[in-house]
């Protein structure tokens, strides 16, 4: 995703993957749990070899996240559908990698199949859901310029314009990420050119609103280049105080990994997620 002269923001699926984690049995207290592991993914000629890396890691963390907790963590597609990226998301309230090193990542094709391998050293930090209260995101949903509906699972053409809608049930600070199919993130609100307010309890953000459009800030979506369709989220943090989540980090290739770990310093009562999956087609 890219933010360009004209304000216009492009959200497109970039070959970076993570994965987080469903359950968790952890020690007693808060410190991060060291674990290695590794993961492989064999791929049809229809994948790069960067998806096939990504794929991998993804598979190397889902392995550290069960030896940490000794629970199956839910899922196991290498691409994520927007059921699967809800899933993860939501979850991630319940653990998260705070830290990991990549140990080795290898990758060799033959004939019309990609086959990749990862080993890593991860650190997994218990998170505590229970502290939340009933502090929920309410309602939110993605629908088209022209036709506003709520639909569970959208599908969108390239280059289609997208509104995103969504209500906190408490006077909240909302941010607004974009999630591809890989896991990899972008920010999209608040940015350079629309600033962060806190939101009254029940009153819905609408972004862009029509006067941030008219002034020529507006959402898109594309297919990465050489796809026909992609499965993509948008990830909807609420926060009761006002947090910069990965403002220092705008320039870097960013993955839910960067900012769960930034939510996990948090007090999980400070903060709630909700996530709306939809897909992109050619």
């Amino acid at each position: 995703m890219k933010v360009l002269k004209r304000k216009c923001l492009v959200i497109a699926s970039v070959a970076v993957m993570t994965i987080i984690m469903s359950m968790t049995v952890f020690a007693a207290g808060d410190e991060p749990v060291r674990v290695e592991a590794e993961g492989t993914i064999l791929l049809g000629d229809d994948s790069t070899m960067g998806q096939a890396k990504a794929a991998a890691l993804n598979n190397a963390r889902r392995a550290a996240l069960e030896k940490a907790t000794g629970v199956e963590v839910r899922g196991s597609s290498t691409v994520y559908n927007y059921q699967l990226i809800n899933d993860l998301v939501h979850t991630a309230t319940r653990g998260i990698i705070v830290k990991e090193n990549v140990m080795k990542s290898s990758c060799t094709a033959r004939s019309e199949q990609v086959s990749c391998s990862a080993r890593i050293e991860a650190w997994v930090k218990p998170l505590y859901t229970e502290r939340r209260g009933n502090f929920a995101v309410k309602k939110a949903f993605v629908h088209r310029i022209d036709k506003i509906e709520v639909a569970a699972s959208p599908v969108f053409q390239n280059n289609d314009e997208i509104i995103i809608r969504a209500t906190a049930n408490q006077d909240a600070y909302l941010s607004l990420f974009s999630v591809d199919q890989f896991g990899g993130i972008s920010k999209l609100y608040p940015n350079e050119y629309v600033k962060q307010e806190k939101l009254p309890a029940g009153r819905e953000i609408v972004f862009p609103e029509e006067s941030q459009r008219q002034g020529g800030l507006k959402l898109k979506v594309r297919t990465p280049k050489g796809n026909k369709k992609a499965v993509e989220s948008v990830l909807i943090i609420a926060t009761k105080e006002k947090t910069a989540l990965l403002e220092d980090r705008k320039d870097l290739d960013l993955t839910i990994t960067d900012l769960m770990k930034e939510l996990s310093e948090m007090d999980p009562s400070q903060w709630v997620e909700q996530t709306v999956g939809y897909e992109v087609r050619e």
